[in-house]
């Protein structure tokens, strides 16, 4: 096939997925005109104490976005924009937007995937769960050894410029996952065909945009993104399983850092940074408790994420909140000695 074949195949694609995409918000305007005006943010706004995880495991992102939600309200806020005609679109520190139908938001809702106050965290789940599928696709773009050079770049533009396939995408991958995170490949291609075609994509061009399934690797890195990240697209598995806090963190606040309890110094000074406020840091629990007291205790959970609140340096206490919104009551935020801190917890994260 022609470069100019090539480029001409591909974005004819894309014009027509885009109008697509117009026709489908269009028939979400009633939907979002009827969930009325407000109901974006509930009555605490972008804040730590409006997030409450749902029935999947999906503390690192929960956790994250409240740290977020406390470092940088504003920054949130900014990032969700309003499409007139239905729907969000979702602005990164780096990347493309990622567009958010209402059907979408509310099927997260209908299925527990989360119970924060208003939408904006339902918003950006899925937002975040579309950006991790780019991010993979334009990866296994780059290192095909069977798509030509020269397309290489057409394909990429395309990728980032297609904000319909996301959420075809994004849709197959919740129909067929498992609680384990793993995909079949023959069901997740006939499910993004019809993902496709519900957008109003054609049986063949929708067969063209599936096809990179059939490339060295493609299947493969969409296999191992979403496993990463099986919690926000439906499956259920423990923070040991999933995608670490900090590329949550990372996605708003543009850079992020991880590090081990162990090492105290550099903790101590990132908990100062918190105190001073604009940083956003969570920290993870051990995968058993590493003493009798924490089993005993109202707010010890194994392999869970928290959102690190404050530190009281002279003290010495540092309180934190279970995503959960609760653990212990009334909304999951508690106070403990520093020195449970670095016991119960094992590593944590941090905007830098």
């Amino acid at each position: 096939m022609s470069s100019q074949l090539v480029k001409w195949s591909i974005r004819r694609s894309v014009c027509r997925v885009t109008i697509a995409l117009c026709a489908v918000l269009a028939l979400g305007q009633a939907a979002a005109r009827s969930q009325g005006s407000n109901s974006l943010y509930g009555p605490d706004g972008v804040s730590p104490k409006a997030v409450r995880q749902g029935v999947l495991g999906s503390c690192y992102f929960h956790a994250s976005i409240a740290a977020v939600a406390q470092a940088a309200p504003d920054k949130l806020r900014g990032a969700i924009i309003a499409i007139p005609s239905g729907g969000y679109r979702v602005h990164f520190s780096q990347g493309p937007d990622e567009v958010v139908l209402p059907e979408d938001v509310e099927y997260g809702r209908t299925h527990s995937f989360d119970r924060s106050e208003g939408q904006w965290v339902g918003v950006l789940m899925r937002a975040y769960a579309q950006r991790a599928v780019r991010l993979s696709l334009a990866a296994a773009i780059q290192k095909s050894t069977l798509i030509p050079d020269f397309a290489k770049p057409v394909a990429i533009e395309w990728l980032q410029s297609s904000g319909p396939l996301l959420v075809a995408y994004d849709r197959a991958i919740r129909s067929v996952v498992n609680q384990n995170g793993m995909m079949d490949k023959a069901a997740f291609k006939q499910a993004l065909a019809q993902q496709l075609s519900t957008l109003g994509v054609t049986g063949a061009e929708a067969q063209t945009m599936a096809g990179f399934l059939d490339e060295k690797g493609f299947f493969d890195a969409l296999v191992l993104t979403v496993d990463q990240n099986g919690e926000v697209f439906g499956a259920y598995k423990s923070m040991g399983q999933g995608d670490i806090p900090v590329r949550v963190i990372e996605a708003f606040m543009g850079s992020a850092r991880a590090g081990f309890m162990a090492d105290q110094p550099p903790l101590v000074k990132q908990l100062q940074r918190l105190h001073q406020g604009g940083v956003a840091l969570v920290a993870g629990t051990w995968g058993k408790p590493p003493n009798a007291q924490f089993t005993v205790s109202n707010w010890w959970v194994a392999a869970h994420v928290f959102t690190v609140l404050d530190y009281d340096e002279s003290a010495g206490t540092v309180s934190l909140r279970n995503p959960w919104g609760t653990r212990p009551a009334p909304d999951g935020s508690f106070t403990i000695p520093l020195a449970d801190f670095l016991g119960a917890y094992e590593s944590y994260s941090y905007s830098d």
